[in-house]
């Protein structure tokens, strides 16, 4: 059962208008992210980064059986607690979310990142690249609109400022280039552009293609990062919730969800295929 049943993540939240809905969008595109200021709360902040910890120092999520925590990525959050579950519905990040992957769109998983200091990740695209390219085609033409499968969101739950506590880093514009970013140890560049470091606050947001260059720079502070996360995908890619085929989401997760954070869920209506 959930840590608490009672979730402070805001429920009356607004979209985008239109009109911003379809700028923001069309930067996405170009751009492959987005980074929104002040999407978060301080409450609610607080009370995530607090269940991360909370999570990490139960010895039960460590047991391999459960695979709730591998390495520094802590997985299936929406089952810890509601409050994970609720930020999955949380505006305007969904609504953008189903503007770009169309309104049948669900959450292919939910992790949240805890580095220690020390811990980052490398230069990588997640999972692998879609629509590769040949060495002799340098990149995709700028005039299509590559279509994003899964896209992830962020929200950093502690001090971002600057670049020794571990920002996210992206190049915009890569998810163009067709191929992944080379050496994961070395700045890359697409195109004369190098890596854009995300500083702001906790509560911000940021929402990338899956494709576009990115990685979590090496904490070098003497603080713990904590990032938590929704990655959404379009309906036709399969949730990633392991064991996979015998997964069985818990009752408690659907209580009081209401249609759409039930089809985010995975709760659909028939479709192509079945």
């Amino acid at each position: 059962m959930y840590t608490t049943t009672k979730s402070i993540i805001v429920k009356d939240a607004e979209p985008f208008d239109e009109a911003k809905t379809r700028e923001l969008v069309g930067q996405f595109h170009r751009d492959g992210y987005l980074f929104l200021k002040g999407v978060l709360n301080t409450e609610e902040v607080d009370v995530l980064r607090e269940l991360m910890e909370k999570k990490y120092q139960d010895p039960k999520m460590h047991e391999e059986a459960g695979d709730h925590i591998r390495g520094m990525s802590m997985m299936r959050m929406y089952e810890y607690d509601v409050h994970f579950r609720d930020l999955i519905a949380r505006e305007p990040v969904v609504s953008l979310a189903e503007a770009i992957l169309g309104d049948d769109c669900h959450m292919m998983s939910q992790n949240a990142l805890r580095y220690e200091p020390g811990q980052g990740g490398g230069w990588h695209v997640d999972d692998r690249v879609h629509v590769p390219l040949p060495d002799e085609i340098p990149r995709h033409d700028a005039r299509l609109r590559l279509p994003c499968f899964v896209l992830n969101t962020l929200f950093p739950l502690s001090r971002i400022d600057d670049v020794k506590y571990g920002v996210t880093e992206v190049v915009p514009g890569s998810h163009y280039s067709g191929r992944k970013p080379g050496d994961p140890h070395a700045d890359p560049e697409f195109e004369g552009q190098g890596p854009v470091s995300l500083l702001g606050e906790p509560g911000d947001m940021v929402m990338f293609h899956n494709q576009v260059w990115h990685r979590g720079r090496k904490n070098e502070s003497d603080h713990i990062r904590y990032v938590g996360s929704v990655v959404y995908s379009q309906r036709i890619i399969a949730q990633r919730l392991y064991p996979f085929i015998d997964y069985r989401m818990p009752e408690y997760v659907w209580q009081d969800a209401d249609d759409r954070m039930q089809r985010l869920l995975g709760r659909h209506e028939k479709g192509a295929y079945g």
